[in-house]
């Protein structure tokens, strides 16, 4: 059975995966045990409504882009991406009457179908700017934050057509050796390595009608997606929820019990208690957070070690080698040298 870590947590929609297999057949790839490998059930992606972990889709398209010898396999896969694959929530977007109603039903509904830890739409006076990320558990995220780009522009592009270059991208994913695709499937005016995932339009863009709109398909589709409940109900697991808070906030600091309770909308006396119940305390959550984002970034990363443990939320350096030996028997170095390392073997 395939070991559940906290990153795993985090879901996404599992027809999305169906795609990826289309586009890796067409290109001769066998995708169902490079799934398989990577912890995913081949058979889920044709389910409606079924889930899979974001963090192994993710692993997915990386091991897929590695196979083919394309770094730009995420991109091209959304190409084999049938209109409304993501079930509810892409069919809404298809005949969303407008694209301000387009864009405010993704604001309110994009962290429920992929689960990003960051989603936010902010409409001014001259732009509207829709902007979001992952949390650090997901690492590896360059073909998935490409193939979510390349789905997005699909569904734009009808609204605006020649004028979806006026369009301004920012993406985390590194720069490309080859950024040729990515101005053809999404816009020329696009930018790479930003610290946030984020899309910026003309505000006059948002009355821009859509062809194919079907307003009352529309907000039915809207009112089943938006009584998705979230992924995690506090009162029943506040234990999850402050984990899943906790890895998001490590490089800046790490929260208090009283300013965990606040945000939960509890007193700190029933959280300690509730955390007591569960076996476990803060302390002992921020340590297993770290630890887990610790075997992510020494493994799958090339990152300095420097960078790890300013990521982990460490004061210095020595203080995550230490932790590293508590956890790992071995120093930071020693671990990693050990550790087959995907993103060394692409590097050669």
């Amino acid at each position: 059975m395939t070991k559940q870590r906290l990153a795993d947590r985090y879901t996404v929609v599992a027809g999305l995966a169906s795609a990826v297999g289309a586009y890796a057949k067409s290109q001769d790839i066998d995708a169902e045990p490079i799934a398989r490998a990577c912890g995913l059930d081949p058979a889920r992606f044709e389910v409606v409504g079924a889930r899979v972990s974001l963090d192994r889709m993710c692993r997915f398209l990386e091991a897929l882009a590695l196979v083919s010898g394309d770094d730009l396999f995420g991109l091209k896969s959304a190409t084999a991406f049938a209109k409304g694959g993501s079930g509810s929530f892409g069919y809404a977007l298809l005949h969303a009457p407008s694209l301000r109603e387009a864009m405010v039903f993704m604001g309110r509904n994009l962290q429920k179908i992929a689960e990003a830890s960051i989603c936010t739409l902010e409409i001014g006076a001259r732009e509207a700017a829709l902007e979001w990320t992952f949390s650090p558990l997901i690492v590896h995220r360059d073909q998935y934050v490409d193939m979510a780009a390349a789905q997005v522009f699909a569904h734009f592009r009808a609204f605006l057509g020649a004028d979806i270059n006026r369009c301004k991208l920012e993406l985390e994913r590194k720069k490309p050796a080859n950024t040729a695709p990515h101005r053809e499937f999404l816009t020329r005016n696009i930018r790479f390595g930003a610290t946030i995932n984020r899309l910026t339009l003309p505000v006059d863009f948002l009355s821009r009608a859509n062809p194919d709109a079907d307003p009352k398909l529309f907000a039915i589709l809207a009112q089943q997606v938006d009584q998705i409940p979230q992924r995690i109900n506090v009162a029943e697991d506040p234990v999850t929820a402050i984990k899943l808070h906790v890895a998001d906030m490590l490089s800046s600091g790490t929260p208090t019990l009283e300013a965990e309770a606040h945000r939960l909308g509890m007193s700190p006396r029933t959280l300690q208690r509730r955390l007591n119940d569960a076996g476990t305390s803060l302390h002992t959550i921020v340590d297993e957070c770290r630890r887990e984002l610790a075997e992510a970034l020494l493994s799958d990363t090339n990152l300095r070690l420097s960078e790890i443990s300013y990521r982990l939320g460490f004061s210095a350096p020595a203080a995550f080698t230490r932790s590293a030996i508590r956890w790992f028997g071995l120093t930071p170095s020693a671990y990693r040298q050990q550790t087959p390392n995907p993103a060394h073997d692409k590097q050669q």
